[in-house]
């Protein structure tokens, strides 16, 4: 049995089958209004993520002021590493929230929080290695290396012949050198650039799927995560994510021209604005993925 209603902002699919689950479609319209509302859902959890921003910033901010003591920064340079895996932690839960229409701030588990914080570090550095492994893989087959160590070479011995003019330098350099430098340089950028889209869209949708379960090994089922772009619609996830860093962008400006007030602008725009820009971004993601 299957029953549609229609409302001004939201579709609602209803499906009955076991029991009943409901599916809220959120266009973009929707999903960045929620996203710049969210993080003031609860004034006194967004200002304990702030003051997490701050204890995590503290170990670039204190030097900054004449503050030097190799012990304070050691400890501080610890404190920042644990406050930011609990930071990292937390917008898993924050992006959890949006898939589920979540209304207010997700509670605070400091544990639970690093734990997984740690765990989306893995995952993203997963997500890194294999492009990058696969682009130094090309770079080498293509002879990009081999022609690079050449043409320094080259240089080298022309520098120390004293040949200080640049034309001459490259003159030196053999042609079939230069071709297979820049063919191969052509062909691994292209690859860098294809295989770095392809992997932030499975990035993004790894760290939902782990952000929504807990478990890492769901942020690596591949199968999974193309079926999860599939329900989301890869359009719906290029708009979107273009318009959510667009904003973004549009209020770091904001917090760059807060940051210019005497004395205080500084710390409302670090300590303030960027925490609100973060919850907002994951937020947005979050909500980007509920379909999935």
């Amino acid at each position: 049995m299957l029953n549609t209603l229609n409302f001004k902002y939201y579709y609602i699919k209803i499906y009955i089958c076991q029991g009943v689950k409901i599916v809220i479609n959120m266009n973009l319209r929707e999903i960045i209004i929620d996203a710049i509302k969210y993080p003031i859902s609860d004034t006194r959890k967004f200002l304990i993520f702030c003051a997490l921003i701050i204890l995590m910033s503290l170990s670039t901010v204190l030097p900054s002021y004449g503050v030097k003591n190799d012990t304070l920064s050691l400890i501080l340079s610890i404190v920042t590493l644990i406050v930011a895996f609990v930071v990292l932690g937390y917008s898993m839960d924050v992006i959890k929230g949006g898939t589920e229409h979540a209304d207010t701030l997700p509670d605070f588990d400091y544990v639970k929080q690093f734990v997984l914080g740690i765990k989306s570090l893995i995952l993203n550095l997963i997500y890194f290695i294999i492009p990058a492994v696969l682009v130094i893989i090309v770079a080498s087959a293509t002879g990009l290396f081999s022609s690079f160590t050449e043409i320094v070479y080259i240089s080298i011995d022309a520098i120390a012949n004293e040949t200080t003019n640049a034309s001459m330098i490259i003159a030196a350099i053999p042609k079939s050198t230069m071709n297979t430098f820049t063919n191969a340089l052509s062909i691994t950028l292209i690859l860098g650039i294809i295989l770095f889209i392809l992997f932030s869209f499975l990035s993004f949708t790894a760290q939902v799927r782990f952000a929504k379960t807990g478990s890492g090994t769901e942020g690596l089922r591949f199968r999974e995560i193309l079926r999860d772009i599939s329900k989301v619609g890869l359009l719906k996830m290029i708009v979107t994510l273009i318009v959510i860093y667009i904003i973004a962008l549009a209020l770091v400006f904001v917090i760059g021209l807060i940051g210019l007030i005497p004395y205080i602008g500084v710390f409302i725009s670090i300590f303030i604005g960027v925490p609100y820009v973060v919850l907002y971004i994951y937020r947005a993601i979050g909500l980007l993925y509920a379909d999935a």
